[in-house]
């Protein structure tokens, strides 16, 4: 997991951070949490900005990042690095969109195409852009792909969910 940033009081309710975690890296954070499920769990964590070396090769790459522009740079990493598979969770309110990009000529094409500049990107506050069942809808959802994907069983390569209407589907 990289992550440079630390849990603060507006992660409690939107991220499901707990109190007492308020001041620690969120990669260690969430690595004990992991470790509380199940022990034996090897988790590396890097408390610091992205680095492209920093993730090893035929990584399955997961992108939940809040900035277009950090999601454009792990895309080209991705296009450029041995990297097996790119997983990528965007969500706005209510909404959701997930994908699984493989190695597909087609399948990276339609990811590239909704990556549109940063200065295009709809801006809203911390708490209206991540509400937890939404962030945990989209988590599951991510978990679910990337299990297909390890049991190399087909998976969609975009999931789309609007929590306020209650419509999910394929694009």
């Amino acid at each position: 997991m990289v992550d440079f940033d630390e849990v603060d009081t507006v992660n409690l309710g939107v991220q499901g951070f707990y109190t007492g975690e308020v001041g620690l890296p969120k990669v260690e954070a969430v690595r004990s949490r992991l470790r509380a499920i199940q022990r034996e769990t090897h988790v590396q964590t890097f408390p610091e900005a992205y680095r492209p070396e920093a993730l090893p090769p035929r990584a399955a790459v997961f992108c939940c990042v809040d900035s277009v522009k950090v999601r454009r740079q792990l895309f080209r990493h991705f296009c450029r690095k041995d990297w097996a598979v790119f997983f990528d969770g965007r969500m706005a309110a209510e909404s959701l969109q997930v994908f699984c990009v493989e190695r597909q000529a087609e399948a990276m094409s339609a990811y590239s195409e909704p990556l549109f500049p940063s200065h295009k990107a709809f801006r809203e506050s911390c708490t209206a852009r991540a509400t937890i069942y939404c962030a945990s809808m989209a988590a599951a959802i991510l978990c679910a792909l990337y299990k297909r994907w390890a049991m190399n069983q087909a998976s969609e390569p975009r999931l789309q969910c609007d929590l306020f209407s209650m419509n999910c589907f394929r694009t």
